[in-house]
């Protein structure tokens, strides 16, 4: 989605679903090298020199605190799946990481203090694009409760 320049800049960045639908159980060191492996790839086709794989390292890095803090004892209890989870915690859960995920990278793709509000600017439009896709996506994929 890389090509899409609706208002002329954004482009949402919705690969990042994967590290939030990643299940919860698996180990996290290889979820980490797999996340870096995933960045690492979205970076040679891009071009945009490692910024994607350390912004999807912090996130994967960042989820457990995310979890904890959007699920609270679910998540401890390690008895949650996002997609059958209410939408206000998926919508919040979504928000908080792919913000955070957007900020990393477009410091790291910017990179200059002069241009703070650009990178600002950034992170919220193109964030906010990623945000409703995202859910867009979720609620497509997101199994209908009977």
């Amino acid at each position: 989605m890389d090509q899409i320049n609706f208002l002329g800049f954004i482009n949402p960045m919705i690969y990042v679903l994967f590290i939030f639908l990643y299940p919860f159980e698996n180990n996290r060191l290889a979820f980490l090298l797999i996340s870096f492996g995933y960045g690492l790839i979205m970076d040679t086709f891009q071009d945009t020199g490692g910024a994607h794989a350390a912004a999807c390292v912090t996130l994967t890095f960042f989820r457990p605190y995310l979890l904890k803090l959007v699920y609270g004892e679910s998540y401890l209890m390690k008895n949650i799946k996002v997609l059958t989870t209410s939408l206000d915690r998926i919508f919040l859960f979504l928000v908080i990481g792919i913000f955070l995920h957007h900020l990393v990278f477009y410091g790291l793709v910017i990179f200059n203090a002069s241009q703070i509000w650009e990178w600002l600017k950034m992170t919220f439009a193109v964030g906010t694009a990623s945000v409703i896709l995202g859910m867009v996506l979720l609620l497509i994929i997101k199994p209908k409760r009977s």
